[in-house]
């Protein structure tokens, strides 16, 4: 049986889920150029349907790849939540997307928290 050569489409799943006063995206799959339009539909639509939540949250934590096309979507995300009055926040990002977050310096312009626990505000801790 040989091996196919071809690569397989980048693949990108966001699904809104209520978080209470805050939006939550799971964002799943690869994050590049081609896929980058899918992640502002789904930013947009989400602002559109839920105005002025407190945060709008992208769960990353099943994110495989983010290239700068990627990177370049979520900065836009960040301008157009920022826009509505929303903060936006990255949560529990995979080991290569925290890297790449850290490595571009994105991660010093957005919020970013490696888990859930961390993603409490100190003002909500017990």
């Amino acid at each position: 049986m040989a091996a196919s050569t071809e690569l397989d489409p980048p693949v990108l799943d966001v699904h809104l889920r209520p978080g209470g006063d805050d939006l939550v995206l799971d964002v799943a799959g690869d994050l590049v150029q081609g896929t980058g339009p899918l992640l502002h539909a789904a930013v947009s639509g989400a602002l559109d349907a839920h105005p002025s939540p407190r945060e709008l949250v992208m769960d990353l934590s099943e994110l495989r790849f983010c290239d700068s096309g990627g990177l370049n979507a979520l900065v836009r995300a960040h301008h157009h939540a920022r826009a509505a009055g929303t903060e936006l926040h990255l949560l529990n990002p995979t080991t290569p997307v925290a890297f790449l977050l850290h490595l571009t310096g994105v991660a010093q312009v957005l919020r970013v928290s490696p888990n859930p626990a961390a993603a409490r505000a100190p003002e909500d801790a017990p």
